[in-house]
């Protein structure tokens, strides 16, 4: 529907052709709480919305009140994913979220829409769902798949996952080859003009056959094929303060590209503390390099990719500017434990190169 809008209302004249599938029912992470009375309807980050209430608990000079405020306040029991009040079409009457199905744009070749587009629903049940939060199946191509996994910020978000379906096990060259080329002119007499395509032949065998040569070698598949790679695994976070929901998907990713929005840096960062960064992130909706390497030794992740810099890091190729990198980048390395050629900085249009396994 935003879409929609954005295109028609501003009178778009050169639109490609699009095809929407929707991820529905996004929820906020139960730690998300939305705010109430002069909070106008935003969600509040548990930590920062405690700190709030503190400051309007009343009850005077004598502090008994705010201390009642405080214990009231701890007691208050924590949501679930998917809740009522996360985040949800419905919730908000007045969101975006809400109202947009109410409006009444239908799809239009005219407008470059094209039909077959999906709604995506959350499953609660799939096998691997963490603590209760949602997975979407998003796509499936072949033995390939796409996945996603609510994030935890400050409105609803999603990560994803790129799953590579499985490769069949290589060939031993070096055991089958030999064996072919003395059998050369025997397979040529069974009318196989090209005797070296029985090395294809051999590959596509089923686990546990064979395979017998005209003069009674006998090679067995479980012998000469090695047991199938498995495929590649990309994890892309996006804007988040807690990536747990999205672990079960992850475990074992070959790169996590995790954001790392700020760090404390000592020399440069004065009247804070690493502590205090930390929360002031979370309560953001956001990550710090020690939040994303902990993350990525939880997973098992092979490399780690930062990004979503604060702005207050330049970013450029100044000596100083790499220098604000680097030490992100130690931060992020000690935090998982991955050697230092197997943790990056991202920059604008950097490539990494995932080989096959």
């Amino acid at each position: 529907m935003w879409l929609r809008s954005c295109i028609r209302y501003t009178v778009s004249r050169v639109v490609p052709p699009y095809r929407v599938h929707e991820i529905m029912d996004i929820p906020m992470a139960p730690e998300w709480i939305e705010g109430r009375q002069r909070f106008n309807g935003r969600f509040y980050h548990e930590l920062d919305y405690r700190s709030k209430k503190r400051t309007q608990g009343g009850g005077g000079r004598g502090g008994r009140g705010r201390q009642q405020q405080q214990q009231q306040t701890r007691q208050e029991p924590k949501r679930s994913w998917g809740a009522k009040g996360s985040g949800l079409a419905g919730d908000d009457q007045v969101s975006w979220i809400t109202r947009a199905p109410l409006m009444n744009l239908e799809a239009s070749t005219q407008f470059g829409e094209l039909p077959g587009g999906r709604d995506i629903y959350p499953l609660y049940d799939h096998p691997q769902c963490v603590d209760g939060a949602p997975i979407w199946e998003v796509e499936r191509e072949g033995d390939d798949r796409v996945y996603a996994a609510p994030m935890s910020h400050t409105v609803p978000c999603v990560g994803y996952v790129f799953q590579e379906g499985s490769k069949p096990g290589r060939l031993r060259s070096d055991i089958v080859e030999p064996i072919a080329n003395r059998n050369a002119a025997a397979l040529k007499k069974t009318g196989m003009k090209h005797p070296m395509k029985i090395m294809a032949t051999i590959k596509s065998l089923s686990p546990g056959s064979s395979y017998t040569f005209p003069d009674g070698t006998v090679v067995h598949q479980t012998d000469v094929v090695s047991p199938p790679r498995a495929g590649r695994k990309i994890v892309i976070c996006g804007d988040t303060s807690d990536s747990r929901a999205i672990a079960g998907l992850a475990e074992g990713a070959d790169v996590l590209v995790h954001e790392a929005t700020n760090s404390f840096l000592g020399g440069i960062d004065r009247d804070t503390s690493e502590g205090k960064v930390a929360r002031e992130a979370k309560i953001h909706g956001h990550c710090t390099p020690i939040n994303a390497g902990e993350f990525a030794k939880r997973i098992g992740a092979k490399r780690l990719v930062l990004n979503h810099f604060s702005s207050r890091y330049k970013g450029d190729q100044s000596v100083e500017s790499i220098s604000v990198m680097t030490r992100i980048e130690r931060l992020a390395i000690e935090a998982s434990g991955l050697d230092e050629n197997k943790v990056a900085a991202s920059w604008d249009f950097m490539i990494v190169p995932v080989p096959s396994n």
